[in-house]
């Protein structure tokens, strides 16, 4: 195969550097042009200062040095019909026509397609007249998606949470003309995670791309305000093959034959922004091009020969399925201070050199032998690795190599992929319980003596049973001496208080456990009064709780402890973050709620029977749910990013183990979340077992 191709890449940001980086790998390509390029492009790439919208200057050029194939990066460059000058004068050139690319310059356009063609999008209405708009809005649920119908450089999109940001979004977008005259597409709001899935499309054949998910928000935590992206990833774990499977087939090779059917087919890439709702895979947007940044993820796992790709989708001609490489490629963006707002330009960079990793340059520029920064987004480091976290190591590890006063970056890119996304509660508890196993035998040849723990069960209801044994099974196992008293269903209250009256005086017992709930003829206040506040275990003595709001030490009641240990495990540094507890009981509502106050979080506390309970849940970064109802909270309800502890253990109408939260559902938009069973029950007798060793410290040695 002759190395002697020639080709012209329009364009000139981080997708660029990908698309030249990929072409460079070609055993075809002997010479690359890029229009009008960056500093970082120059190095693979002859630079042409030519704006990528200045159609007969990029045509004049491919005619002046003889180029092979071009290929077009950037919407706007298609948008304003490069393509169809190209072709018009027999060029060979990869990307859509300008009547296909209405696809992505106009919202409409996609809705009416999508609708006609039966491709799952969320519901619309579009308007060119603010009031009509204002109403419409004002008259449906908040959340409300907001869509300027046009090129907007990834910034036409607002999600209005109230009425007031709703009027001041339609207010920029139809009577200030912000991007240019232009009208709205109103849609319905759907929550479920966001992902990215590109294709090579030729008409109506299909070559689909990795999967990969980007970060459109500029701080950690998806917060602040939207940008081009922040960073992205490939390896998705939250989809499954039956996903992307119906992705590709009712979504992009749907749409590819609609494009075919309207009379505009697609020579390019089509872009999918879907979303795995509840309700099954949708489409967010389309695009008309790669994405930035999935392409600086994307684009590196590739094995095949781009231009060989290229140069068949220009031509019509059936292309090999492209070939993959089987790895996970992270990629954090680094931002100049003040993005996506405004910022300054000529900071030095320095440390690139130092890298060793990939570097996509997005805004930079040269100066002499200085490296700065010309943009918003200026670089993107992207690493591979055999999954996300390793990925990920590698990517921060390279950063830190890279100086600059005047850059910025997110430090949480593909929180969605870390290993662990189920927060394993049987995992964690049995590595406290091995710890407290090694630490018993310590104490006890410390003090002459292990600690010890009492407990009564009262009648025979099976779950209570269950949990007694489980009990009784886990003191054992860490070491400590375990008493199981045992009394029947219709024993009185005088009965069970001389018992632990009995138990409060005996020296060798530093814990008391009463399993509830007791029979009906039994006061548990009562109960749980009688038991000596320093061997409370459970942590539910008046005086515990007492001393847990006075910020006193005292014993932490045991599902309370064992949910912010969860908490901590999905590493989540709670300052500043807001967390709602749905459940208000004394036993775990509201210890857990001063818990995360302690943590300073803002926290909400609600009821199952909360007026408007999803507004409130969609707040939560972290949503604890304690209510003892079967789905109490969906999916929907999810605030996406959240880490969700469900703290029910329910049976549904077929006798199921289920929780409070609908797993199921939950579990798309949760960055971290509980199973029921294996979250937070086995925490709880984990908590129990160290409770009763730090009541057996306090009563031996009070120092």
């Amino acid at each position: 195969m002759a190395k002697d191709k020639k080709v012209l890449v329009v364009g000139g940001g981080g997708r660029c550097h990908a698309i030249v980086d990929a072409l460079s790998r070609s055993p075809q390509v002997a010479k690359i042009w890029c229009a009008p390029g960056n500093a970082g492009i120059a190095a693979q790439a002859e630079c042409v200062p030519l704006k990528d919208t200045d159609v007969q200057g990029l045509l004049s050029f491919a005619q002046k040095e003889g180029i092979d194939l071009t290929v077009v990066g950037p919407e706007a460059a298609l948008s304003v019909g490069v393509v169809d000058a190209f072709r018009a004068a027999g060029l060979k050139i990869f990307g859509h026509t300008q009547a296909a690319t209405r696809i992505e310059s106009s919202k409409e356009f996609a809705k009416i397609l999508m609708d006609k063609y039966d491709i799952p999008t969320a519901g619309y209405r579009s308007f060119d007249d603010f009031q009509a708009a204002l109403d419409y809005v004002n008259a449906r649920p908040f959340p409300a998606v907001l869509k300027y119908d046009g090129l907007a450089a990834g910034k036409g999109v607002v999600i209005a949470a109230d009425a007031a940001e709703a009027e001041a979004a339609l207010r920029s977008m139809l009577l200030d003309e912000a991007f240019g005259k232009g009208r709205v597409v109103v849609e319905d709001f759907l929550t479920g995670p966001e992902f990215s899935f590109m294709a090579f499309v030729d008409g109506e054949r299909v070559y689909p791309m990795p999967l990969s998910q980007d970060h459109k928000r500029a701080f950690d935590g998806d917060k602040g305000p939207n940008t081009g992206g922040m960073g992205a990833y490939t390896g998705l774990p939250f989809i499954m093959e039956e996903d992307r499977a119906f992705a590709q087939k009712a979504i992009l090779e749907a749409t590819a034959k609609a494009m075919v059917a309207e009379g505009c087919p697609l020579s390019g890439v089509l872009y999918g922004g879907l979303m795995k709702t509840p309700d099954g895979i949708k489409v967010i947007e389309f695009n008309a091009r790669f994405g930035d940044p999935e392409t600086e993820v994307v684009l590196p796992l590739l094995e095949s020969d781009i231009y060989d790709i290229f140069e068949a989708v220009a031509t019509g001609r059936k292309a090999s399925e492209p070939v993959w490489r089987n790895a996970v490629t992270l990629g954090v963006v680094l931002a100049s201070k003040g993005y996506p707002g405004s910022y300054e330009k000529g900071a030095e960079i320095l440390g690139t050199e130092q890298v060793d990793a990939k570097i996509y340059h997005m805004g930079t520029k040269r100066d002499g032998d200085r490296l700065l920064t010309n943009g918003g987004r200026v670089m993107m480091v992207v690493a591979e690795g055999k999954n996300a976290r390793a990925a990920r190591e590698k990517v921060y590890a390279e950063i830190a190599k890279i100086h600059c006063d005047n850059l910025f970056h997110r430090r949480d890119i593909a929180h969605w992929a870390l290993d662990g996304k189920i927060l394993d509660g049987k995992a964690l508890a049995a590595s406290i319980k091995d710890e407290l196993r090694d630490r018993v035998g310590k104490l006890e040849v410390k003090y002459g003596r292990k600690p010890s723990l009492a407990v009564i069960i009262v009648g025979n209801n099976p779950a209570s049973q269950v949990y007694v044994r489980n009990k009784v099974k886990s003191a054992i196992y860490v070491g400590m001496n375990s008493r199981l008293i045992t009394m029947a269903e219709d024993t009185s209250e005088e009965a069970l208080l001389k018992m632990i009256d009995s138990l409060n005086r005996d020296p060798e017992v530093d814990g008391i456990l009463v399993q509830l709930p007791l029979p009906k003829q039994i006061d548990e206040a009562r109960v749980i009064d009688a038991i000596a506040q320093e061997k409370d275990v459970d942590g539910f003595h008046p005086l515990n709780v007492a001393d847990l709001w006075l910020g006193r030490k005292c014993t932490v009641p045991c599902t309370p402890k064992g949910i912010v240990r969860l908490i901590d495990e999905s590493g989540l540094d709670l300052t500043g973050k807001t967390a709602v507890v749905v459940g208000r009981s004394n036993i775990v509502g509201k210890p857990v709620a001063k818990l995360l106050l302690d943590r300073n979080a803002t926290v909400i506390v609600a009821h199952s029977r909360t007026k408007d309970l999803k507004r409130i849940t969609l707040q939560a970064d972290v949503l604890v749910v304690a209510v003892g109802k079967v789905n109490v909270v969906t999916g929907d309800m999810v605030k996406p990013g959240a880490v969700v502890i469900d703290v029910g253990m329910n049976r549904d109408a077929e006798g199921k183990l289920c929780g409070d939260v609908d797993y199921v559902t939950a579990r798309l938009n949760a960055s971290w979340i509980t199973p029921v069973p294996g979250g937070v029950g086995p925490m709880t007798i984990a908590m129990l077992m160290e409770n009763t060793v730090e009541c057996f410290l306090a009563r031996i040695d009070p120092q």
